[in-house]
C-alpha cells in the first residue's frame, strides 16, 4: 500500500537509473518506463534528497513515508533563491535597471537598493519573489522550437514563478512589491502572447492591490521602511502599470472594457499626481514619477478611443466628435514626445507606441465610415488619407530593423507588437480593395511581417500574431510574400 502510495504522488525528475546508466530517452513512466518494461527489466527511480517522499530517517526497513513538509515563507524564500541560482541581488537589479525599467518604470530601483544586499539571506520574501520576475522578463524564450530542453526550461520558470505567487497568496503575503510581481507576470504573459492567461492575472492582480486597503494587516511590508512620500509613489506607479496592463489587456480583447474603466473615480485621487501632467508639473515631481509619467497617459487616450468605438453612444455626431477631439490630442501628445525623444529612436517610446495605436484604430475606424451628406462628410476621406500616411510611417519606423540594422531587445518595448501586427493587418485588408496600390502594399507587408519575425526572437507574442495574420491573408498573397 506504501508502494502504491509512493507511486501516486512521485513525479520522477529524472530519468530511472537503468536509461541513466545507458544514456538513453526516458519517458519518466511510473512505476515501470517504456525501456524497462519492453526489456523487462526491473525499473528505479532515484528519490530526491529532501523529497517529502523519502523514506523516513527513523524507519530502518525503509517503509514509512514523511508527511511533507509545511510551507512557510522561509520555506518558499529558499526555493525562489535556488531557482535565482547563481545570480546576486546586483546583478537582478542592473538587469531590471537595462532591459525592463526603460520602457516599464514601475519598480522602483531605489527601493530594491534599500538596503543594499549582499545576499539574499538578507532580503525579505516579497523582494526576493520580485527578483524572480524580473529574472523571467529578462529570460530570451528557446532559439528553435527544435531545442525541447530550452523550451521545457523557460516554460518551467514561468510556471514556477506563477505557483510562487499562488503560494504568498495561500500564506496570506501580500505587499506592494507582490502586487509589482504580479504586474510583471501579466506583462509577461502579454508579451509572449499567452491568452487568456493575461486576462486572468490583471483581473487578480486588480484585487491583490485592492486587497492592501481591504485587508492593511497581510501586508508584509516592514514599518518605518520608507518615509510617507516614497510609499506613495510605490502605489502610484504600481497602480499605473496595472491601468495601462489593464487598457492593453483590453484593447487585444476587445470589445470588453478594462477593470479600470469600473473603478476610475476610487483611484483617481491617488494616481492624479502621476496620470495628470499639469499636477505633476505643479508639484515638481522628479525620480520615478518623471519617468513613469507619459505612458499611462498615452494609454488613457487609447483607452478613451477603444471605448468610443465599441461602445458608442446611440449619437452618431457626439461620438464623431468625441473622437475627433480624442485625435486631436493624440496629435499634441505624439508632438510633445517626438520633441522630448530628440535623437533617440521613437520606437522604443512606449508613450509613442500607445499614441500610435490609439490613431491607427480610429483613422482605420473613419476609413470606414459610409460618407454621408452632412457637416461629417469628410470623414471618410480625411481618415482614409490619415491611415495611408500612418501605415507608411509606421513602415518606415520598422524597416532598418528587417534590412540588418541592429535592433536592441533590451528597449524595445513588447507593447510595440500590437501596434506592427495592427497596421500589417490593415495592410492586407486594403491589398484586397486597393488593387491600384497592390505593389506598394505587399512591399509594407513584407516589411512588417518581416519585423514581427525578427522580433519573434524576443517576444513570443509575434508569432501569434503572425498566425493571425496568415489566417486572414488569402494563399495568393502569402505566396507573393514568400516569393519576395
Amino acid at each position: 500500500m506504501n508502494t502504491d502510495i509512493r507511486h501516486r504522488r512521485f513525479v520522477p525528475r529524472k530519468a530511472c537509473t537503468r536509461c541513466s546508466s545507458q544514456k538513453r530517452r526516458c519517458d519518466k513512466v511510473l512505476p515501470n518506463c517504456g525501456n524497462c518494461s519492453r526489456l523487462r527489466q526491473q525499473c528505479q527511480y532515484e528519490l530526491p534528497e529532501e523529497s517529502p517522499l523519502s523514506p523516513a530517517s527513523s524507519s530502518p526497513t525503509g517503509s514509512a513515508i514523511a508527511p511533507p513538509q509545511v510551507l512557510t515563507p522561509t520555506r518558499l524564500k529558499d526555493s525562489i533563491v535556488s531557482r535565482l541560482g547563481s545570480s546576486t541581488p546586483e546583478d537582478i537589479v542592473s538587469i531590471y535597471s537595462r532591459a525592463i525599467e526603460p520602457w516599464f518604470p514601475v519598480v522602483s530601483i531605489t527601493k530594491l537598493r534599500s538596503p543594499p544586499l549582499a545576499t539574499w539571506e538578507e532580503a525579505p520574501l516579497d523582494i526576493v519573489c520580485l527578483c524572480l520576475l524580473i529574472k523571467l522578463i529578462s529570460t530570451n524564450p528557446p532559439s528553435s522550437s527544435e531545442n525541447n530542453t530550452d523550451a521545457s526550461d523557460f516554460q518551467s520558470l514561468y510556471l514556477y514563478t506563477k505557483t510562487t505567487l499562488a503560494s504568498t497568496e495561500a500564506l496570506g503575503v501580500n505587499s506592494v512589491l507582490v502586487v509589482q510581481c504580479r504586474v510583471l507576470v501579466t506583462l509577461f504573459e502579454v508579451s509572449h502572447g499567452l491568452y487568456p492567461a493575461a486576462y486572468i492575472s490583471i483581473g487578480a492582480t486588480v484585487r491583490a492591490m485592492e486587497a492592501l486597503q481591504i485587508y492593511p494587516d497581510t501586508d508584509v511590508s516592514p514599518p518605518g521602511s520608507g518615509h510617507d512620500r516614497v510609499k506613495q509613489e510605490e502605489m502610484e506607479s504600481t497602480w499605473c502599470g496595472i491601468q495601462v496592463l489593464e487598457r492593453y489587456v483590453a484593447i487585444e480583447s476587445r470589445p470588453y472594457q478594462p477593470l479600470a474603466g469600473l473603478r476610475t473615480e476610487s483611484r483617481h485621487s491617488l494616481t492624479k499626481p502621476t496620470m495628470c501632467m499639469t499636477e505633476w508639473r505643479r508639484t515638481s515631481q522628479t525620480g520615478l514619477m518623471s519617468t513613469v509619467a507619459r505612458f499611462p497617459e498615452a494609454s488613457y487616450l487609447l483607452d478613451k478611443v477603444h471605448t468610443a468605438l465599441n461602445s458608442p453612444t446611440a449619437e452618431q455626431a457626439f461620438n464623431i466628435e468625441e473622437i475627433t477631439l480624442t485625435v486631436q490630442t493624440l496629435s499634441n501628445l505624439q508632438t510633445i514626445l517626438l520633441d522630448e525623444t530628440g535623437d533617440g529612436i521613437p520606437l522604443y517610446t512606449v508613450g509613442l507606441t500607445f499614441s500610435n495605436t490609439a490613431l491607427l484604430l480610429a483613422f482605420e475606424s473613419g476609413s470606414k465610415m459610409p460618407p454621408t451628406a452632412s457637416s461629417i462628410e469628410n470623414v471618410n476621406q480625411i481618415a482614409t488619407e490619415s491611415l495611408i500616411s500612418m501605415l507608411s510611417s509606421i513602415t518606415s519606423a520598422v524597416e532598418p530593423f528587417t534590412a540588418g540594422t541592429q535592433l536592441n531587445f533590451d528597449l524595445l518595448p513588447p507593447f510595440t507588437l500590437f501596434l506592427v501586427y495592427k497596421a500589417a493587418s490593415m495592410v492586407t485588408e486594403r491589398l484586397l480593395i486597393d488593387s491600384d496600390s497592390a505593389e506598394e502594399n505587399l512591399k509594407r507587408l513584407r516589411v512588417l511581417r518581416g519585423f514581427l519575425q525578427v522580433v519573434g526572437k524576443r517576444w513570443l507574442g509575434c508569432k501569434r500574431y503572425l498566425d493571425l495574420l496568415d489566417e486572414d491573408t488569402t494563399p495568393r498573397i502569402l505566396k507573393a510574400i514568400k516569393q519576395a
